[in-house]
């Protein structure tokens, strides 16, 4: 029997070695179209062929065939070819981020079957800060954040979990190994909202700048950033007391272009209804439009966004981290990013008093207990008076 497999056509071939057991050959098509050569070595002439045909009907199927050979590296790039079809781009492009940066270079090259939550830990605590774009001398020097570990995990833990349900492996080895929690990090408590003295007086001062409001509308509403700059007025319901806001899309940074694509969750496709001083912002928009047509003249390039540049295109999510810092410092309160806003909402929110599944379900959350354990701060004036009183009880009883 001719044991060179057949390439591109998935057949493949199965043949005896010399030490008796059989080995089956095939090439298959990944999702991202590039041909991928797979083999197994079994015990008899029909476990080879039963091999193969799996891996035939794997492959008319556009799947992956995995081996005992397959490496991480391997499963996970096929992997993210076919999740990153449903994917919101930001989700795409973050995964992509973790796997090339960190996965792949530090288990990439070992076998799939062969990974234990031992070799998970090890991974964990060797993870460091990395960034090409502040140059070698910053790369390694401190371990890398809580936060991002937990992302890592999160995929892996995926990954995995897709291979166990695929009858690729026994069991998922994440399940067992976690990233462990820094003592620095248990100490730190970082609060990433602003409390309502210090949203209304970053409110005062981005209201008065012509880039500056769409800060404030997303400070009033609760919007993420690429919601709010990829609002366009086709999915704007405007009256005369209130407006609809249709979240159908989200506009993001790929490569310095504007990219839209679907928003973060299947929850985020929501309307909320929008009143007050965020109502005006919008009703403010087309006299703006027509001050920048008139300044910009034939550089003016008409777009359907709602909130846009000086020449009418949409603001890239990229270009707005130095006006927030800048309006930051103008009205004297701590930068933390342009995410304080929507953390600010929520906050605030339930400090008024306001339902927490409402206030999740506002926002575009999958879960009310998400929105609870990572976006709600309790500020420190909540928390004041929390002191029982029982004198009354105790002077009644005497």
């Amino acid at each position: 029997m001719n044991d060179k497999p057949k390439r591109g056509n998935g057949r493949g071939t199965v043949r005896k070695l010399p030490s008796g057991r059989w080995q089956w050959r095939a090439t298959v098509e990944l999702p991202s179209g590039e041909l991928q050569r797979v083999a197994g070595t079994v015990a008899t002439k029909t476990e080879a062929e039963e091999a193969l045909s799996r891996v035939r009907t794997d492959a008319a199927r556009g799947q992956y065939a995995v081996t005992d050979r397959t490496t991480l590296e391997e499963y996970i790039r096929a992997w993210h070819e076919v999740r990153k079809q449903g994917q919101a781009a930001t989700y795409a492009r973050s995964h992509e981020s973790m796997m090339n940066t960190h996965i792949i270079p530090g288990l990439g090259k070992r076998r799939l079957s062969s990974i234990t939550p031992r070799d998970l830990e090890a991974f964990y605590a060797a993870l460091t800060y990395q960034d090409e774009r502040r140059g070698k001398e910053l790369k390694g020097v401190k371990p890398l954040s809580d936060s991002m570990k937990r992302m890592i995990h999160n995929m892996l833990h995926l990954v995995f979990a897709e291979a166990v349900r695929h009858g690729d492996l026994l069991r998922n080895p994440a399940d067992v190994a976690r990233p462990k929690y820094t003592r620095e990090a248990a100490r730190e408590v970082t609060v990433k909202a602003w409390t309502e003295e210090e949203a209304a007086k970053f409110y005062r001062v981005a209201r008065r700048d012509r880039r500056g409001v769409v800060f404030c509308f997303m400070l009033a509403t609760g919007l993420r950033i690429g919601e709010a700059l990829g609002l366009r007025w086709e999915n704007v319901e405007m009256g005369a007391e209130v407006a609809r806001v249709h979240i159908r899309e989200s506009l993001v940074s790929v490569n310095g272009k504007a990219h839209r694509t679907t928003p973060k969750t299947a929850r985020s496709r929501r309307t909320i209804v929008v009143a007050g001083d965020a109502l005006a912002i919008l009703q403010e928009q087309p006299e703006q439009v027509k001050l920048d047509r008139e300044a910009q003249e034939k550089r003016y390039k008409a777009s359907d966004a709602v909130f846009t540049n000086s020449i009418g295109g949409p603001i890239l999510p990229d270009n707005v981290y130095s006006l927030m810092r800048r309006l930051c410092e103008a009205a004297g309160v701590p930068y933390k990013g342009t995410h304080v806003l929507r953390h600010s909402f929520i906050s605030i929110q339930g400090q008024h008093g306001r339902p927490l599944e409402v206030i999740s379900a506002h926002v575009g959350h999958a879960r009310a207990s998400f929105t609870q354990d990572r976006y709600r701060t309790v500020f420190d004036k909540e928390r004041e008076a929390l002191t029982l009183e029982f004198s009354g009880l105790i002077k009644d009883s005497e």
